[in-house]
């Protein structure tokens, strides 16, 4: 019988490789750190052990090579990234040869050559070791938990190309579903292996499958093949994948997600539903807050000049800036007699103004026809004024409005079909006016996400 019927011979070799590789290091390096302490002790004559060390190095890296190159072979590493670490290890034996013939016989041979064997074997090494943990364990590896500056500094923009910071603009499969292909998949199905005929490279060739059979189930995760495999006992011949570390738990989640959503392409997070129970995952992976933000948080805009800044102040607004990278602002007027005039002023600052409070003034239903230019108004505090039901459809236009505070104004039930056009509207608050309690219950009930605020006067 055939012997590579009998057990697949690449990979029970190859695997191997781990177990040898470190062994050979070891005597390298104490042969050289027993070299460098007989120098010190100024020995006249080098042990012959040291030359033993080097062989056993020698040997030891051969057949650590033998296995290693038999592993590269079983498909599961990316060719680009194998071609280097090999043939460095196969310079690291026979240098370590090289550094047997040299030592068995140190006086034909001047220090400096004796130096500069050790330390070149050193360094060698020391990149060798960098590139195998890079196969093992990803480029971040090394420098993933350190502090941020130097992680930064190291990993750059190679960690992360896409601004992860905001929902808005991330694709669920490109950004998070892919990064984790790469990682974890794609040595064993790409464009040149294709184990079990699936290269999940590209859209379509992983919607084909392997050997003529489906990877991918959209909308149900637990018969998808793909998801089955990540997910069997490590111990199991099908488990995926065979080698290197297996998937966490948050990333088997996120792809969890992705499949039971569609497994679409091209979706960006806030076009699909993000689950309570899937909201950790992408924190603790990609620092990916889906949380609704506030519309403000969103707006992009220069900030405003601080000359203009200043004008506003002198005519008695209180303006402050949001902060951060937050351009927009918090005006308030705290005086009483606040003419049309004084609305006017605020119009060169009418894209940066979010918030603002003009409540126990004596602005007048006109006055909210300039405040109805604010298209970034977020939040309007009106309480204790004479506004009325006029008042309210002035504003209704400020589809970014979400929250207005209405507590003890004139208006009464004929606001509420104003109120209920206002398209971002999360909060009204009615309290102590002529707005009936039982009307604005109906309209809170009808609309999405309103609350209405309200009681008896």
């Amino acid at each position: 019988m055939n012997l590579f019927l009998v057990f697949d011979f690449t990979n029970f070799v190859g695997r191997f490789h781990p177990l040898f590789v470190h062994l050979p290091i070891g005597f390298l390096l104490l042969g050289i750190l027993m070299e460098w302490y007989q120098r010190f002790r100024k020995n006249e004559k080098l042990s012959n052990l040291i030359s033993y060390t080097w062989l056993l190095g020698g040997l030891g890296g051969a057949l650590a090579a033998f296995c290693g190159w038999w592993l590269g072979e079983s498909g599961l590493y990316f060719e680009d990234d194998l071609f280097l670490h090999r043939w460095i290890g196969i310079a690291i034996v026979v240098l370590a040869f090289i550094g047997w013939w040299i030592k068995k016989t140190p006086k034909k041979y001047p220090n400096i050559i004796h130096h500069c064997v050790n330390i070149l074997l050193i360094a060698i090494l020391t990149f060798e070791g960098h590139l195998g943990g890079n196969l093992t364990h990803g480029e971040a590896y090394l420098f993933e938990y350190a502090p941020e500056g130097i992680r930064n500094m190291v990993l750059g923009e190679k960690e992360r190309a896409v601004d992860l910071s905001t929902a808005d603009s991330v694709i669920v499969y490109n950004d998070l579903v892919k990064p984790i292909f790469q990682e974890k998949c794609f040595a064993c199905h790409n464009n040149k292996v294709k184990r079990g005929g699936l290269n999940m490279a590209f859209k379509d060739s992983l919607l084909a499958g392997g050997d003529g059979e489906s990877v991918l189930l959209a909308n149900n995760a637990q018969e998808s093949e793909l998801f089955r495999r990540i997910t069997l006992p490590n111990n199991n011949l099908k488990f995926m994948p065979p080698v290197g570390n297996p998937l966490t738990y948050d990333e088997i989640k996120i792809i969890e997600w992705w499949i039971e959503q569609g497994a679409s392409f091209d979706k960006l997070v806030v076009d699909v539903n993000v689950a309570e129970d899937i909201k950790p995952a992408l924190i603790r992976k990609y620092n990916l807050d889906t949380s609704p933000r506030p519309y403000y948080e969103m707006v992009s805009i220069a900030p405003m000049d601080s000359i203009q800044l200043e004008a506003l102040e002198e005519k008695g607004f209180t303006v402050n800036v949001l902060g951060g990278k937050n351009p927009l602002l918090d005006v308030k007027y705290s005086g009483k007699e606040l003419t049309n005039e004084l609305l006017k002023s605020l119009e060169p600052a009418a894209k940066h103004i979010t918030w603002l409070s003009l409540g126990k003034t004596n602005i007048s239903d006109e006055g909210l026809l300039i405040i109805a230019k604010f298209e970034n108004l977020t939040r309007l505090q009106l309480e204790n004024t004479k506004i009325s039901d006029k008042g309210v459809k002035a504003i209704s236009n400020l589809k970014h409005l979400e929250a207005l505070n209405l507590y003890g104004t004139e208006v009464t039930n004929d606001c509420l079909s104003d109120i209920g056009k206002m398209e971002g509207l999360k909060r009204v608050y009615l309290w102590a006016t002529k707005v009936n309690a039982s009307d604005a219950k109906s309209l809170e009930e009808s609309k999405e996400g309103l609350q209405v605020i309200i009681g008896q006067g």
